[in-house]
């Protein structure tokens, strides 16, 4: 046992204790009664002689009741602690997951992030008074809650701040940031070569970890300064019971643009199979019920390959809706109906605009391959040489600071004429900054791609094969859908409110006698086709749920804004709104999008004022608590239940300085009344 306040003690037990045991010498002064025999008073005489003065101290059970309510009371002020786990000093850093898992409600009825919360809570308890600590709380990225403090009030209240989201879970750039964070500080000098960088005498950072392992790309997280046995992991929750969608796509086709078909994939998680209602909204209105039969999502662990990440068979299931006549524009969501651990997944949104023919202008001297994929699908189709682009007049290419087409395609022609819009550029590069075309690459392969973008839905990238490409350079925020042995070929990226596809290789290229020839045999298959019609769909937002009109948590959005316009804001989807301003007049970036649901900028321009946020993530909603987690080539075991703490022994002995009370007054009174 432990004292928080030691002197507490003596100072307390010196002040009652030596004038008790003096009232016990004291002469107390009698009333003088004449009396016919004192024959049957001889406690009246030995209290006469317990009360003369000097006499020795008799034992008295009074008296030693009164001392130890007096000790029992003293040790109380001394706040004595039961030491039941060992404290933790030097420097300590705590990681609290706040991501969509972490909403998971247990069978106590608190969420997983408040148990989090008072587990760690717990851990700055059990801090030594000299130990310093610091908050990192994390979800798709990470924050500092508190930085280093001895404070374990000012810690705790920190703790208290952090608030749930609904993004995925990536512990990189935590740890990034913790080790920054404790790092020694270069000493710079005078001499070039000469900067020192002491050694810290300080002992090295315990991590204490509070999630429930539902961490995506952990095994990629490289640690430079700690040291996995240095990194405890408490495991939150219990519960796997859950049922998520995973995908969901909405689009109009070419043909009859007027109807419209959705579709969703959902997945179940749990171990158990069920049987629920999928119900398809379209601005709030009920148009379509699937029932939906799912196998459990848990493996069997007596079968063969159970161990494998795919989900056993019938777990999941694409739902696809009946076919709807809509001619408008409005919000399309996919709910399920069913009672599982967590409602973020249970609901997706997507943007479907009013049905229309997409407007494609083709700048380029002339691509017959081009032309005729372009030619298989119902679109307004306006050519321009390179020259007449450059020199046409503004109200032929904009309407406002905006392009009047939905897409605009670039063959072989690089420009810097880029009003807002969408963007395909072959063999040529656009402009801006970050991106640039260099030397002719050939004898190269393509050796990865993205076949889960939307571009490259249902294409064939294995069998394509180029000459020659040009080495192409893009900013680190730009995706790569195909990668060369030493360069992008294939790039996505949005800047301001553009879209940009930038293909690093022509159709078409000029052989050694000057004669134009196919670059690739690509031009001649269907996948080229197929290509044509997913890029043109996905610039130009035809299918919305994966394009900039549909984001993960936390992703930032783009949205134009209109000529005029007043004091603009975001409507969320809980109701709340945000004020925003635009961004040299033209667009508003908005980043707090780490809720899921619909989105609306008002005043907007019609037609791009409202995006959708989708949790979409297999990892997330997979909401079983993982009890290793692997980070680089090494492994971190959870220590499953709650932190222990050294428990406050004050109010047990709070309760026998009353019991000794009670027991002193009932002494008392049989001494008084016999």
């Amino acid at each position: 046992m432990s004292f928080l306040s030691a002197g507490s003690i003596a100072i307390a037990a010196g002040l009652t204790i030596p004038p008790l045991i003096a009232m016990y010498f004291l002469k107390l002064k009698r009333s003088v009664r004449v009396v016919p025999s004192t024959f049957l008073w001889k406690r009246s005489v030995e209290d006469l002689q317990v009360n003369s003065p000097f006499q020795r101290l008799r034992s008295s059970l009074l008296l030693l009741l009164q001392l130890l309510i007096l000790l029992a009371a003293a040790v109380a002020l001394g706040k004595p602690m039961i030491k039941a786990v060992t404290k933790h000093s030097g420097t300590v850093i705590l990681l609290i997951d706040n991501s969509a898992s972490m909403n998971v409600v247990e069978a106590d009825g608190r969420t997983r992030l408040s148990i989090a919360l008072e587990q760690a809570k717990l851990c700055v308890d059990n801090l030594d008074d000299d130990a310093r600590a610091m908050v990192i709380e994390f979800s798709d990225r990470a924050s500092v809650v508190s930085s280093f403090d001895t404070d374990k009030h000012a810690l705790k209240r920190k703790i208290d701040t952090i608030k749930r989201t609904q993004s995925a879970s990536s512990l990189e750039e935590a740890m990034s940031l913790a080790e920054a964070y404790t790092q020694n500080i270069i000493i710079g000098s005078a001499e070039a070569g000469s900067d020192n960088a002491p050694e810290s005498t300080a002992p090295k950072a315990t991590v204490f970890l509070f999630t429930d392992g539902r961490i995506e790309r952990a095994d990629t997280v490289a640690l430079q300064k700690f040291e996995t046995e240095r990194i405890r992991m408490t495991l939150i929750g219990e519960r796997g019971d859950n049922v998520g969608i995973i995908a969901m796509d909405a689009r109009r086709s070419y043909e009859r643009p007027e109807m419209l078909e959705v579709a969703a994939t959902v997945r179940n998680f749990g171990t158990q199979p069920l049987t629920f209602d999928a119900t398809l909204y379209i601005d709030g209105q009920n148009v379509d019920v699937q029932s939906i039969e799912l196998a459990s999502g848990v493996r069997d662990a007596n079968v063969a390959g159970s161990a494998s990440a795919l989900a056993p068979e019938g777990s999941t299931r694409v739902i696809a809706f009946d076919e709807i006549e809509f001619a408008g524009s409005g919000v399309v969501e996919v709910s399920l109906r069913v009672d599982d651990a967590l409602n973020v997944d249970d609901r997706a949104w997507t943007v479907i605009a009013a049905p229309r023919h997409v407007r494609i202008l083709l700048v380029g001297e002339g691509n017959l391959f081009l032309e005729s994929a372009i030619a298989t699908l119902d679109l307004d189709v306006v050519t321009m040489s390179g020259e007449e682009y450059e020199n046409a007049e503004d109200d032929e290419l904009t309407d406002g600071a905006r392009s009047i087409f939905d897409v605009v395609i670039f063959d072989r022609h690089d420009t810097d004429r880029l009003p807002q819009g969408n963007y395909m550029f072959w063999g040529s590069v656009p402009n801006i900054d970050g991106v640039s075309s260099g030397r002719t690459i050939d004898n190269e392969i393509i050796f990865n791609w993205d076949e889960t973008h939307p571009v490259l839905r249902h294409v064939g990238i294995e069998t394509l094969y180029v000459y020659e490409w040009l080495r192409l350079t893009v900013p680190p925020e730009a995706k790569r859908l195909i990668d060369g042995e030493s360069s992008a070929v294939l790039a996505y990226l949005t800047r301001d409110a553009s879209q940009f596809l930038i293909c690093a290789f022509p159709l078409i290229i000029q052989n050694a006698s000057g004669e134009s020839m196919m670059n690739s045999y690509w031009v001649t298959s269907v996948d080229f086709v197929v290509f044509i019609q997913n890029m043109v769909q996905y610039l130009s937002s035809n299918v919305t749920t994966t394009g900039t009109k549909s984001v993960r948590p936390g992703q930032p959005v783009t949205l134009p804004v209109p000529k005029k316009h007043g004091a603009m804001r975001i409507h969320r989807p809980n109701g709340e709104s945000d004020p925003v301003h635009p961004v040299g007049g033209q667009s508003i970036h908005y980043p707090r999008t780490r809720f899921v649901g619909p989105y609306r900028l008002e005043p907007g321009v019609p037609g791009r004022d409202v995006f959708t946020v989708n949790l979409f993530n297999a990892t997330e909603s997979n909401v079983a608590p993982a009890d290793t987690l692997t980070l680089g080539a090494e492994t971190v075991n959870a220590n499953a239940g709650s932190v222990e703490a050294n428990q406050p022994a004050w109010p047990y002995f709070l309760l026998a300085t009353l019991a000794l009370m009670l027991l002193e007054w009932v002494v008392y009174n049989r001494r008084v009344f016999v």
